[in-house]
């Protein structure tokens, strides 16, 4: 980040309530944390809101899955090149290539350590600024 200067903003989109609360307290530490746990809480958010990354899980429950929600991202001129980073415990190789062709830049598989997680954000997030 710059010198600490500015702290970014990550949407993350989890469905899962344990595991939105872990990484909502987990990433506010380094990050301005905007969360949402459905696709009809993350449009409102999408368009309330602006951030400098995505965290998306890709199983959601509902009528749209991660990926799906992706693609409608990338559709928004403010968000063409936003940095989206998938976090999925899903292992075939099939899942990471239908993220990363919606549009993800990363994906990444639970579980993951939390430190790695971070650095991913940040690493992506400074690669667009």
């Amino acid at each position: 980040m710059d010198g600490g200067n500015k702290k970014y903003t990550v949407l993350v989109v989890e469905d899962d309530p344990q595991n939105l609360k872990f990484l909502k307290i987990l990433l506010s530490k380094f990050f301005n944390v905007i969360a949402c746990s459905s696709e009809s809480e993350f449009y409102r958010t999408v368009v309330h809101h602006q951030f400098d990354a995505v965290l998306m899980d890709i199983t959601l429950s509902g009528n749209r899955s991660g990926i799906w929600l992706i693609k409608s991202l990338r559709q928004i001129p403010l968000y063409k090149n936003i940095p989206i980073i998938c976090l999925s415990a899903h292992i075939a190789e099939s899942d990471k290539f239908e993220a990363l062709k919606a549009g993800a830049n990363v994906y990444l598989r639970k579980p993951i350590p939390n430190k790695f997680l971070i650095e991913s954000i940040k690493s992506e997030i400074e690669k667009k600024v």
